[in-house]
């Protein structure tokens, strides 16, 4: 049986709530700025942190435009050379 690595850090609770996760933890769990978390209280009272995943394949769908077709990949060249363009 393999034994459980164990890694503890303090933090310190702000006025406003915030805390800030120490650096060993943000390493160990890969969390960066800007990641979500997700915080879970478990009946024994030990609170999870568990980054969010995202992936691409989340994206799809997002900058769906109402009432018009899908552009294509030049179309969509094109609306970037135009802005940049523009600038």
């Amino acid at each position: 049986m393999k034994s459980a690595m164990l890694l503890s850090e303090k933090a310190i609770v702000s006025s406003k709530g915030q805390v800030v996760i120490p650096h060993a933890l943000r390493v160990k769990l890969g969390i960066h700025s800007g990641n979500e978390l997700l915080f879970t209280i478990r009946i024994d009272g030990v609170i999870e942190i568990i980054p969010v995943k995202r992936s691409i394949e989340m994206l799809f769908g997002c900058c769906k435009r109402d009432n018009e077709s899908p552009m294509s990949i030049r179309d969509m060249d094109d609306a970037i050379m135009t802005a940049v363009s523009e600038k």
